[in-house]
């Protein structure tokens, strides 16, 4: 084996193979030259191809002006990324890639929260390029279908909800076969509310929390008839999610002195946050002692997304057997009233 392999790198090296052809045959000094670096720009083309040949990558390209170092976060639902992952932006450029094996969608949240959608097929590159102060007109570069809805979003930034509606109307109508007027397609529908499942009176859709890596719960939390449930959608980042914290822990604190379960409310937290250590923080210095999770997917959180929750804070408050008694995004208008009515002797 060992002398199979000397011979190989032999032949491999062009100033190896070049010396044992001298000593073989009759070129000539100038032949053997000119087949010197032929062999090498062969082998030189070979390597580049095999570097780059990779169908499975693809690759995000950032040039950012107007900002210095900030964090983006990458997203997908998908299937193009199963996890929330961090871009470091430094000196207003960035470089991320992944492998995927089939088209995906990703969404780009910016330190503002907000978001960017990007079009990925398996072997391209896309190149975001834009002004942090003004985000809305972000330019996503390098494919068709990116570089539409590009324009699409800068032409209608400002339109009202049943303008933009009308509009991507029109888009899907030219274009029904593209993977923009999917996304589209499910745009509207949020839009309309089509998915909102929430009728106040009829039971909550079925709901499964599945543990969110960030703390030592393990478990699935799955909702059954036994405790009436308040479902509060938060962020650190939502000023009102904070202020009806008191709220919520007023409410904690009493259900844990209630004898009777029918009356005992369980208050389940969905954050909204995509920074895990500011999430951590209000959790620790807010006094967040109910089951709560934290997906880092921001408005791409499966159960919003489910229940097409479009507003922070935001609550579903149902009795024991899951029926859905008020839901809103005011504490005092939607859900103080009928809370006390849930919780009275009196009733």
């Amino acid at each position: 084996m060992k002398s199979e392999r000397v011979k190989s790198e032999k032949y491999m090296n062009p100033s190896r193979l070049v010396s044992s052809l001298a000593g073989k045959s009759h070129f000539s000094p100038f032949t053997l030259s000119l087949f010197t670096f032929h062999f090498s720009l062969l082998i030189a083309v070979a390597m580049l191809f095999a570097s780059c040949s990779d169908p499975t990558r693809f690759r995000i390209r950032g040039e950012i002006s107007n900002l210095r170092e900030a964090d983006f976060y990458i997203i997908s639902t998908d299937g193009g990324l199963d996890h929330l992952d961090t871009i470091h932006v430094v000196d207003g450029s960035f470089k991320w890639q992944t492998h995927i094996d089939q088209e995906a969608t990703f969404t780009l949240i910016f330190p503002n929260l907000s978001q960017q959608i990007i079009f990925a097929t398996p072997g391209e590159d896309v190149k975001v390029v834009g002004d942090a102060t003004e985000l809305r007109a972000i330019n996503i570069l390098g494919t068709d279908e990116n570089e539409d809805y590009t324009q699409f979003r800068i032409d209608h930034f400002y339109d009202k909800p049943k303008e933009l509606i009308a509009a991507m109307q029109g888009y899907i109508d030219q274009h029904p076969g593209s993977r923009v007027s999917d996304y589209m397609r499910r745009h509207i529908a949020l839009l309309k509310g089509e998915n909102n499942r929430l009728v106040t009176g009829k039971p909550l859709p079925a709901i499964s929390l599945p543990p969110d890596g960030l703390s030592s719960d393990s478990t699935t939390i799955t909702l059954h008839p036994h405790h009436p449930i308040l479902l509060v959608f938060w962020a650190s980042w939502d000023r009102s999610s904070i202020e009806d914290f008191y709220n919520i822990v007023k409410l904690y604190h009493q259900s844990q002195h209630q004898p009777d379960p029918k009356r005992a409310v369980q208050a389940i937290g969905i954050s909204l946050d995509v920074n895990p250590q500011e999430y951590a923080s209000v959790c620790r210095y807010d006094s967040v002692l109910w089951d709560s999770r934290c997906y880092r997917l921001s408005w791409s959180t499966p159960i919003v997304e489910q229940l097409s929750i479009r507003e922070l804070p935001y609550y579903i408050l149902t009795d024991d057997q899951l029926k859905v008694i008020a839901h809103g995004s005011k504490w005092k208008e939607n859900i103080a009233q009928p809370l006390w009515r849930l919780t009275s002797r009196e009733r």
